[in-house]
Order: structure tokens, then C-alpha cells, then sequence
């Protein structure tokens, strides 16, 4: 009965082990969103697989993506609106070259509002776990005229 018992204990920690394992080695599929706003053109690459909402509204748009991981982008351009992220609490600013970026922590997760030339985008309800990666989208997002 003890050496069945072990054996069921041992195959179970191999179990564990192997599926923690093909976790690890799994790679994030990217792909490329292309997006009109008012007056910008957005370009994008955001982890597979996500859900896509958009919102009109008399002065402006706004795209919401949201992910399996529970996280969520939103992208818009316009005024008189105000997004959950705009009242958090601001640990750190960044300023580059045209964009001016907030970061902050809310429930052990990560929000990010960037501003650039009337277009906001934000990420919030990131894991640390997942945080380079919707860092990458939002850095290397491009930004054009229309």
C-alpha cells in the first residue's frame, strides 16, 4: 500500500513538472492590428487570441481589446471621455520624444496610459507575468497621419 502510494505521489510530481514545463516553452502568437482613428492611423501587435469592441461616440472612438489572460488595450482618440486608468493612482511618469507615459499597479496588476498627439492608449489588468509583452506592443505601436 506505501509503495502504491509513492508511485501515485511520483507520477503525479512528473505530471506536474512536465506540464509546468510545456507551459514555459510556449511562445505568444503576435498579430499585426491596424486601426483608423479620427485623424491617426494605429498599427499594433498584440497577443492571439483576442476579442475586439468598438465604440463611437459623438467626439471620438475608442477600440477595446480584450485578452484571455484578462487583460485589456484600449486605444482611442477624442475628447470628453474618461477611462477607469485615468482616475489610478500615478507611481511613475516617463516622457520620450512625442509620447508622455503614466504607469501604476492596482490589485497586483499593471496599467499603462500612454498620450501622444490627442491619442491615448492603455493597457490595464496585466499580470507581472505578462508585462514585457504588452510593454512591447505599446512601444513598439506605430503612430501615423492619416
Amino acid at each position: 500500500m506505501k509503495k502504491e502510494i509513492h508511485k501515485i505521489i511520483l507520477i503525479l510530481l512528473g505530471i506536474i513538472l512536465f506540464s509546468c514545463i510545456s507551459i514555459r516553452n510556449e511562445t505568444v502568437k503576435l498579430k499585426s492590428e491596424s486601426q483608423e482613428l479620427l485623424s491617426k492611423k494605429i498599427e499594433i501587435q498584440i497577443p492571439t487570441p483576442f476579442h475586439i469592441q468598438k465604440e463611437n461616440y459623438e467626439e471620438g472612438v475608442i477600440y477595446y481589446y480584450s485578452f484571455a489572460d484578462s487583460a485589456l488595450i484600449m486605444i482611442c482618440q477624442g475628447s470628453m471621455v474618461e477611462l477607469p486608468m485615468d482616475k489610478y493612482i500615478v507611481s511613475k511618469t516617463i516622457q520620450r520624444k512625442n509620447t508622455k507615459i503614466f504607469v501604476g499597479e492596482k490589485n497586483n496588476k499593471y496599467w499603462r496610459k500612454d498620450v501622444y498627439e490627442g491619442v491615448r492608449v492603455y493597457y490595464d489588468n496585466v499580470s507581472p507575468n505578462n508585462k514585457k509583452l504588452y510593454d512591447k506592443a505599446l512601444n513598439e505601436m506605430k503612430i501615423n497621419p492619416l
